[in-house]
């Protein structure tokens, strides 16, 4: 009886190992990204828009990666964020978002999306964690000063500052990036970019909302096209990258 069991347990074992690869497998093919280098391209949610032929559509769209996804073993990726078409920041503040992506945190997840085109009803979110640390006032004022080029920017920064009553207060720095996949092969919308910092009281609680805000996705989407565009609405609150391939 005790070697019957020791079989059947071990059979038992084998089937839930072999289900759980499987599932692994599936789950991590479901969920995977087109590693590439991703460049703007004129969409409304990732849908083209504009002119079609290649003459036209190079004539009228910015030449510009806007990310690029590199695999990272087998199921994870990292993402390289072109700071360098951050025009509006300084040197510093480009350089101190790209040195974020040296150490990120990957997660897939699937979460329902009242924009996605898909037809599940779902766009799948595929989110980096590029920071999460604790930093003193001091360097948060610094590394605001390097996001801070347009005078907008500068007045609602230095306005949250000024308001700021506690000198020593520390702060939780938190910068991600969202890419949605709504269901264009190739394309990736860059849902998300931004770095939070919330507030931390005396026992090192952050607060539920952030103190402050830079969006660096906005100020990656501002400059592609003129206000006076007729396809700068298309970049008004996300942007799409289409994968780049050789002889596009």
């Amino acid at each position: 009886m005790r070697i019957g069991s020791a079989a059947t347990a071990l059979k038992q074992l084998s089937t839930q190992l072999t289900l759980l690869i499987t599932c692994t497998m599936l789950c991590n093919g479901a969920f995977a990204i087109e590693a590439g280098q991703y460049y703007y391209f004129i969409s409304d949610k990732c849908q083209a828009k504009g002119p079609q032929t290649p003459e036209e559509r190079g004539a009228v769209t910015p030449d510009v990666m806007l990310f690029e996804v590199v695999p990272a073993g087998i199921s994870d990726y990292y993402v390289n964020m072109n700071t360098n078409a951050l025009v509006h920041y300084t040197e510093e503040g480009q350089e101190h978002l790209a040195s974020l992506e040296s150490e990120q945190a990957y997660t897939a997840g699937k979460t329902p999306s009242k924009e996605s085109v898909r037809k599940d009803g779902n766009a799948i979110h595929h989110d980096f964690m590029l920071q999460r640390e604790a930093i003193d006032l001091k360097t948060l004022v610094n590394t605001l000063n390097g996001f801070s080029q347009l005078q907008t920017d500068k007045g609602y920064f230095f306005k949250k500052i000024v308001g700021l009553s506690d000198s020593n207060a520390k702060f939780k720095a938190v910068t991600r990036v969202r890419l949605s996949d709504i269901g264009h092969d190739k394309r990736m919308m860059l849902s998300s970019y931004i770095s939070d910092y919330f507030m931390l009281d005396e026992q090192g609680k952050a607060s539920d909302t952030p103190f402050i805000t830079a969006d660096h996705g906005a100020a990656l989407r501002h400059p592609l096209h003129d206000a006076t565009s007729p396809y700068a609405i298309f970049t008004k609150h996300t942007v799409c990258g289409e994968k780049w391939e050789p002889g596009n």
